[in-house]
């Protein structure tokens, strides 16, 4: 059976596999919609390279104990964010909130925020990146190789959102 299924049938997998793939990815971000009517779409700018939200919150963190932040980035805006502080007082979660709420909005689901506007941008993160023991190479090595992967997308089309966390 199989063996005469594979020949036939088989080189249609790829194509069934993906368009799986693609029904699970949507039927997630529905199920996410949903879930969280709270949450509201993003308006997607194809104009200028923005990244405007305001009350912007991390979508895992409860509403009642997550800080919600303003950022803007962009247009009048200033295009780098430096955002320094003691220990365990957010900066990564806010760089986390961020980028999922980026790749929330142009993936079509709502986001976390009371306001978000957003243009097509590319997300290259150096968030907890370790040493690794077996390939041997440090932390700093690591994130030398990290560093040199996410600036390689811009010499693309697609203008790419840095996200450095402690770096170096």
């Amino acid at each position: 059976p199989i063996g005469r299924w594979h020949p036939a049938e088989g080189q249609h997998l790829a194509g069934w596999l993906d368009a799986i793939g693609e029904l699970e990815a949507l039927s997630s971000l529905s199920a996410f919609a949903f879930e969280h009517p709270s949450d509201l779409f993003p308006d997607l700018i194809e104009s200028a390279v923005v990244f405007e939200a305001e009350g912007l919150a991390h979508p895992l963190i409860a509403a009642n104990v997550a800080v919600r932040n303003d950022v803007r980035l962009g247009r009048n805006d200033p295009h780098v964010y430096l955002v320094s502080g003691s220990n365990m007082s957010g900066k990564s979660t806010l760089l986390r909130s961020v980028g999922v709420n980026v790749v929330l909005a142009l993936a079509g689901a709502p986001v976390r925020a009371s306001r978000m506007s957003v243009s097509p941008l590319a997300i290259g993160a150096t968030i907890r990146v370790v040493d690794s023991l077996q390939e041997g190479y440090s932390r700093f090595y690591a994130e030398i190789l990290r560093v040199r992967a996410i600036v390689a997308p811009t010499s693309g089309t697609v203008p790419v959102l840095f996200l450095l966390d402690e770096i170096l």
